[in-house]
């Protein structure tokens, strides 16, 4: 089944031995091959259509798409020649199969899922990513890829026949990419986010017989540029939430008044290393870091650099302080309160005195 409005997607094979994996985690298929030697073995993991891994005359090997994802673990131990996956992607949904020579040992249906939010937030002039995923066959050639998305109604991005088409108000700002779609990722990446993109977007695709595989609906958060920097304000004990990527990038931030820069994070495979100062403050997720609890230390320039040292994004971070709610009590009602008494008593005062004065001067 596909998963409609931020729903679990899943895909299931059957219900025996049945596995499940979540996106981008390992998975590992159990196979205990006994009796003979390890090197005269002929052991074959396969799906209905392809070879996923073979360890034959002591040598391994994988079929297309697995390739640097799988191993046998433990060959020379007891259900040594258990299948590991690592990461585990949205196509890896299948049955898999453990054939010793052409005798079936086990059979397992893998299960992979993911929950794809509902809402995605992007400041002004950074870089969105919506999630999709559906089914796909690894043997499908680019010629029979076709994958659309639409906003509010109209063709955003389209990929027909393994050819991209880009439309008016996105071009070349809106991509897919083949890769990741033999992998089930139909998702699409909108780069230098403008504030008429947000809106409702839709992912269809016709090797799932048209069917809507995700709506999500892209919020835009008003921005204010020095150039290519971005400002966001935030108060303390908040959170700060910007888009890094997968890709291998470094954040850093840049304290002006202290002239300081210090490592914040360093981002590999949609997995954040970040400074033991704040490590337990920071949490990664769909591409985005989040870095919570704001505090006045954190304000100041966050600089995203590329592998070869260039600065692909810089964002400014003002940092209010928000006071307590007894503080705001006390300059809200209570001071308020007492300058209002005080005002109130001087006047009764002040019409007392003038009676008592008029009395005593002005008689008749």
């Amino acid at each position: 089944m596909f998963g409609q409005h931020g729903t679990l997607f899943s895909s299931v094979a059957g219900e025996d031995s049945l596995k499940k994996a979540e996106l981008g985690k390992p998975a590992s298929l159990y196979c205990d091959v006994e009796g003979g030697s390890h090197g005269d073995m002929e052991i074959t993991w396969k799906t209905p259509d392809q070879l996923v891994a073979s360890f034959s005359k002591g040598v391994f090997s994988c079929g297309t798409g697995f390739e640097n994802r799988v191993r046998f673990e433990n060959v020379h131990s007891k259900g040594g020649f258990s299948l590991h996956i690592n990461p585990v992607v949205f196509s890896d949904t299948d049955t898999y199969s453990c054939f010793n020579t052409t005798h079936l040992i086990k059979t397992w249906n893998l299960v992979v899922t993911v929950s794809p939010p509902k809402e995605v937030h992007v400041i002004e002039r950074g870089t969105a990513t919506l999630p999709c995923y559906g089914a796909i066959s690894r043997r499908l050639v680019n010629e029979q890829l076709n994958v659309h998305w639409k906003k509010d109604g109209y063709a955003v991005l389209n990929l027909t026949k393994g050819a991209t088409h880009h439309y008016p108000g996105f071009g070349y700002r809106a991509n897919m990419f083949l890769h990741d779609i033999r992998q089930g990722d139909f998702s699409m990446v909108i780069k230098n986010v403008e504030m008429t993109d947000e809106g409702n977007y839709e992912c269809f695709s016709e090797n799932n017989e048209g069917k809507i595989l995700n709506s999500v609906k892209l919020r835009v958060l008003k921005g204010i540029h020095h150039g290519y920097r971005q400002i966001v304000s935030d108060f303390t004990g908040s959170s700060f939430t910007f888009y890094v990527s997968s890709a291998d990038v470094e954040v850093y931030l840049l304290r002006e008044k202290i002239d300081e820069k210090m490592f914040v994070c360093r981002v590999r495979d949609t997995v954040a290393k970040c400074n033991v100062d704040i490590s337990e403050r920071t949490v990664m997720h769909q591409g985005y870091l989040t870095l919570k609890d704001l505090t006045e230390e954190d304000k100041g320039v966050y600089q995203l650099m590329d592998a070869g040292g260039t600065i692909v994004n810089e964002i400014v971070l003002e940092v209010r302080h928000i006071y307590s709610s007894a503080v705001i009590f006390y300059m809200t009602i209570v001071i308020p309160g007492f300058l209002l008494c005080w005002f109130c008593w001087k006047k009764i005062m002040f019409k007392a005195l003038m009676s008592k004065l008029s009395k005593k001067y002005f008689r008749y």
